[in-house]
């Protein structure tokens, strides 16, 4: 059965969620809920474990324990079923491959194209279902990239690069947006566009989930913050999430947590040597 936050239904339930890289602890005890058609802002210092939290989400990253649930259901359901959109970081992606700037933004159609009947699969990419050339187009619309449909990605700017990685995002036309880092080394004009976009599609309903290390414009777009380094650190509204106390206080936790990794990486030494 879905759960509520407050009066809003929640889209994403994760409950004592622990995950690890080669046994280090990346998240302890994660205990969030994301409410349903609602901006949220995930704001932590770098290696805090905001990426590594979106990768179990989406289900590249298996956690140790814990459970996660997309709207009272398991969120295999949902993933499968491709309710949930995931934008890598730029970095993720290899920009030298020669596609141009269509043929990525489709490569969020292939999900869909899973449901096409085998014969209309195994045709050439001109024959696709018009329906999946439509949300392509409507995507790259929607991000000021249509003019530029047929250059190859290793053109483009780096404001450009992330348009079209929210265009494939948006091509899938999910309820639940995952987005790492959309801000990250665009130029002005593109992070304007891009905020617009994302506040379009929050008030279309769908669910929008961003890493982020842009305070301004989370104080002026989102509805929701989580502050995490390892932990939860603080789940709230804009205006006290993201005051300069709070900010302090998560940066003094960035400070102690490095301090405990520290003398936690000598004990391990230490015993490794002994032994």
């Amino acid at each position: 059965m879905a759960t509520t936050f407050g009066d809003t239904l929640v889209a994403i339930d994760v409950k004592n969620l622990y995950a690890a890289y080669q046994r280090q602890p990346v998240l302890e005890n994660i205990n969030l809920q994301f409410p349903a058609g609602k901006w949220t802002a995930i704001v932590g210092p770098n290696g805090a474990g905001k990426s590594t939290l979106f990768h179990v989400l989406t289900g590249s990253m298996k956690a140790l324990r814990g459970s996660v649930q997309a709207f009272g259901e398991p969120i295999t359901t949902h993933r499968k079923a491709g309710h949930i959109a995931y934008m890598a970081q730029r970095e993720a992606i290899e920009w030298d491959f020669p596609v141009s700037v269509w043929e990525t933004v489709m490569g969020g159609r292939y999900g869909h194209m899973r449901n096409d009947p085998l014969w209309r699969r195994l045709l050439p990419a001109r024959w696709y279902h018009p329906r999946h050339g439509e949300a392509v187009h409507r995507a790259l619309e929607a991000v000021d990239m249509l003019a530029l449909a047929k250059r190859p990605i290793g053109a483009l700017s780096g404001g450009q690069k992330k348009r079209v990685l929210l265009a494939r995002t948006l091509a899938q036309q999910a309820n639940i947006l995952l987005l790492d880092e959309p801000l990250a080394g665009v130029d002005p004009p593109s992070e304007r566009l891009i905020l617009d976009v994302l506040a379009r599609e929050r008030e279309a309903g769908r669910t929008v989930i961003m890493v982020t290390h842009d305070m301004p414009g989370a104080r002026r777009h989102v509805d929701h913050v989580v502050l995490i380094n390892r932990f939860i650190r603080g789940v709230g509204a804009p205006d006290e999430m993201l005051s300069d106390a709070k900010l302090a206080e998560l940066a003094v936790s960035s400070t102690e947590q490095s301090v405990y990794d520290m003398a936690a990486d000598k004990a391990s030494s230490f015993t490794v040597a002994q032994g």
